[in-house]
């Protein structure tokens, strides 16, 4: 068999991930060609690899282009859940963004990414102003239909994990805590029915500005995560924490217990996307904590519950209690 190389400067496909689709299906690839193949071959390769459409735009995957990543095993779906304006797009800006620059999310390695454009069209919304805030990617469309599942390929402990964020409006997530069946929540239902945990965001500033509003509305979503869970795991994701000092303590201490019987056991952790320095806890290391602790929780093995089944027989063999070597 011939061997098979990039012509494209600066890929090195099939060693490592192809530049052109920033994936490792470099198969796809028209520049990923036969050596020694002549010109015209190389040509009709490349007309035809232009006249094919590649099925993703790199932007977000939907659930019908899950697909793209059957062959390597079933991917594993973060849901995001939280009321508009809770922060969970910015979170998901502000993860990439760090990434980009450097951050490490500890034994947990990028292997790729089938929505590298998506990540970036949310990571360059990321602004800081002049005084210091940071402009927030714009809310995330709140029709039924729109759906924006960011992928990343990660690789751990020698194996390779497809990770999918699935990110949905909050107007949306609203109306499903209101109604699970309601019309216009159909992306919340997926997302709920379809994740392996959930990322619960807790909105501080809504907490200071709404106060018992904000509580009731955390409160009742928290529930409504909370009716079929079936043990997937949960973080509880402080946003805006820049903003505690600002809350009022027994608002705080009311959502804080409900949560607590709501998730019993689930991790909380305070983010911001404010930096005051390079090594800010609530913005470069709560951020990627979030996500370090959402892995882990996703790989580590679940204990094995087995309710022995109830004998119903007469054989001797199954029925004796008896012991060795004693009367």
């Amino acid at each position: 068999m011939a061997k098979r190389r990039c012509t494209k400067e600066g890929c090195y496909a099939p060693d490592h991930l192809c530049v052109e689709l920033a994936s490792p299906r470099h198969e796809q690839c028209e520049f990923f060609v036969r050596v020694g193949a002549i010109e015209a071959s190389v040509t009709t390769s490349k007309g035809s690899a232009a006249a094919t459409s590649i099925p993703w735009t790199g932007e977000w995957l939907r659930p019908e282009q899950l697909d793209l990543l059957a062959h390597r095993g079933k991917p594993k779906i973060i849901g995001l859940v939280g009321s508009s304006g809770a922060g969970k797009t910015t979170y998901l800006a502000m993860l990439y963004s760090l990434l980009f620059n450097g951050k490490l999310i500890e034994n947990w390695d990028f292997a790729g990414s089938y929505t590298l454009n998506g990540w970036e069209l949310q990571a360059k919304t990321l602004q800081v102003q002049e005084d210091g805030t940071v402009r927030n990617p714009d809310a995330t469309p709140s029709d039924k239909d729109f759906y924006s599942l960011y992928h990343l390929a990660l690789r751990h402990d020698g194996f390779l994990h497809d990770i999918l964020f699935a990110d949905s409006s909050g107007e949306v997530f609203s109306k499903w805590a209101d109604n699970v069946n309601d019309p216009a929540a159909e992306n919340a239902r997926w997302i709920y029915g379809n994740a392996h945990a959930f990322l619960f965001f807790v909105d501080c500033e809504a907490i200071v500005e709404q106060r018992g509003r904000a509580k009731r509305d955390i409160i009742q979503l928290a529930e409504q995560v909370k009716s079929r869970l079936r043990g997937r795991p949960v973080v509880i994701i402080w946003s805006k924490a820049d903003l505690t000092e600002d809350m009022r303590e027994n608002i705080v201490e009311v959502i804080k217990q409900s949560l607590s019987e709501t998730f019993p056991g689930a991790t909380s952790i305070e983010i911001s996307n404010y930096s005051k320095s390079d090594s800010d806890q609530l913005c470069h290391v709560n951020n990627i904590s979030v996500a370090e602790t959402m892995l882990n929780l996703l790989t580590s093995p679940q204990p094995l519950r087995i309710a022995p089944a109830s004998i119903q027989t007469n054989d001797f063999f199954f029925l004796y209690r008896g012991s060795y070597g004693s009367k």
